[in-house]
């Protein structure tokens, strides 16, 4: 089944001015031709030369030939809803000595724009750097090319997506702020609680998060689906609809809001380690986790620079994650925080089979909430 989330419907103005005010560097002469002439047959594979100059090699070895070849291209183009990227980048720069023009917008916008610019025949970027949910939307698209090589080995199982690779984990978390919340909840139940009134935020967005507890609380706990929708009804009652992860962070980190349901963790870290009053412990249980990561588009203007980036991100930049309070996909990277928590994984195929189902009854648990604060471009 085909999913294109319901919500990308309301960005597709935003991405077109985007498109108009915010375009990378753009293939030139004769490859832009063969870009825009790829909407109307089939696309040529810009990647199966590089693949096949790196049969056989490994480690510096493979690494050498791939600053070779991507030594004679242009400058690499990256569209990402990761807001670390664009560092990472400077890094990569740093070691390679290959520019990198980053392109960051919600993940939603992002993907329109990548669609748009496919309806196009136009090759704007050469690698996509997002979310589980609009990956796996890209791919189901075509937009997106396998990767071929070693560096997807050594990776956590739920890295391994079909045509994207996961390169970090999304870990979603109850948490607060300890100044405003004398009693923190202890469960998801525990956040229908009228004691968190007018305190506690929701992403009115996060409908995957909602999809994964879903399945546990019907499944795991023995409840209908009905008295887990009135869960989360009563849970939107007590709150307002905050968009973006980094909102929450920085509500919660002000204070002005005292618990969000489900930010990131690392966004939580990161004001922990800052010295602020935030706290995601003691845990509720169980943690959803969603794989985040990168993607070869089949257009890529650049395949060698792309492939480079990508293997880099997976190695070398996994440690860059790690320093960044983000869980790396690779398994020896992982801190052991997670271990001893019942987390419940994302399912993807799910995402991409009943995603627009499960949106719109998200959107319906969600009717009864106090308000809604809206994401800033």
């Amino acid at each position: 089944m085909r999913f294109i989330p319901q919500h990308l419907g309301v960005v597709v103005l935003l991405a077109a001015v985007a498109l108009a005010c915010n375009t990378p560097t753009a293939p030139t002469g004769d490859a832009q031709t063969e870009s825009e002439q790829a909407a109307g047959g089939e696309q040529e594979d810009l990647f199966a030369e590089v693949f096949a100059e790196l049969e056989g090699l490994e480690g510096q070895e493979r690494t050498d030939k791939l600053q070779e070849l991507a030594s004679e291209e242009g400058a690499l183009n990256v569209y990402t809803s990761n807001t670390d990227l664009a560092e990472f980048a400077e890094a990569f720069t740093d070691t390679y000595d290959i520019d990198v023009s980053v392109y960051r917008a919600p993940a939603n916008t992002v993907l329109q724009r990548l669609l748009q610019e496919a309806e196009a025949g136009f090759a704007g970027a050469d690698l996509y750097d997002s979310n589980a949910e609009e990956l796996a939307t890209a791919h189901t698209e075509g937009l997106l090319r396998e990767y071929e090589g070693p560096a997807s080995e050594g990776l956590v199982e739920v890295a391994d997506q079909e045509g994207w690779v996961g390169s970090r984990l999304n870990v979603f978390t109850v948490s607060w702020n300890t100044d405003v919340i004398d009693e923190p909840p202890t469960s998801y139940q525990d956040l229908a609680d009228e004691r968190f009134s007018g305190q506690m935020m929701m992403e009115p967005r996060a409908f995957e998060w909602y999809m994964a507890l879903s399945a546990y609380f019907t499944e795991e706990e023995g409840m209908s689906q009905e008295e887990v929708d009135q869960m989360f009804s009563d849970m939107a009652s007590n709150s307002v609809l905050v968009e973006g992860n980094t909102t929450h962070a920085q509500f919660l980190g002000a204070g002005e809001y005292g618990l969000s349901t489900s930010v990131y963790n690392h966004l939580v870290d990161e004001l922990t380690d800052s010295g602020a009053p935030v706290t995601r412990e003691p845990p509720v249980e169980p943690i959803v986790v969603r794989p985040n990561g990168i993607g070869l588009l089949n257009t890529a203007q650049n395949p060698a620079s792309a492939v480079l980036l990508f293997e880099w991100l997976l190695t070398e930049g996994q440690e860059l994650l790690a320093d960044e309070f983000r869980v790396p996909a690779r398994e020896e990277l992982q801190s052991e925080e997670l271990a001893d928590l019942n987390t419940i994984d994302v399912d993807v195929d799910q995402l991409v089979e009943e995603g627009t189902d499960w949106e719109e009854r998200y959107e319906e648990v969600l009717r009864g909430s106090q308000g809604t604060i809206e994401e800033e471009e």
